[in-house]
C-alpha cells in the first residue's frame, strides 16, 4: 500500500516537474552564493547621493559591518553623528548589515 501525500486532495497530482522546480532552486542558490559586497557598495552610492559620493569610498564588508572611508573630518562628523542611523536603516532594509563604520582617510 502506497502512502498518500500530505496535501493531496484527490484531484491534482502534487508532484512537480524539474523545469518547474529548477528556476526557484537556482534563485535560492544564487542568493546564498553571491557575494553581497558589490550590491552593498552600489547601494551605498545611491543612498549617499551624487554630491557626497565622490568624498566617500566603501572599503570592506566583513562580519556584517560596512566600513566606509570619508575624505574629511567634517564629513566624518556629519555622517557618523547625524546620518548614520538613517543610512544604516536603509541598508538594513535590503541587506543583512549589523553596523556602519566610518574612517577618515
Amino acid at each position: 500500500m502506497r502512502r498518500t501525500p500530505k496535501y493531496f486532495d484527490g484531484i491534482e497530482n502534487p508532484a512537480k516537474r524539474i523545469d518547474q522546480l529548477l528556476p526557484e532552486w537556482m534563485q535560492h542558490l544564487n542568493k546564498r552564493v553571491q557575494d553581497p559586497r558589490e550590491a552593498i557598495f552600489s547601494e551605498w552610492f545611491l543612498l549617499i547621493g551624487p554630491k557626497m559620493a565622490p568624498f566617500t569610498e566603501p572599503l570592506s564588508f566583513e562580519e556584517g559591518v560596512l566600513t566606509v572611508r570619508v575624505k574629511s573630518s567634517v564629513l566624518y562628523s556629519l555622517l557618523s553623528q547625524q546620518e548614520k542611523g538613517t543610512l544604516l536603516r536603509q541598508l538594513q532594509d535590503k541587506f543583512s548589515i549589523k553596523d556602519l563604520l566610518f574612517r577618515i582617510g
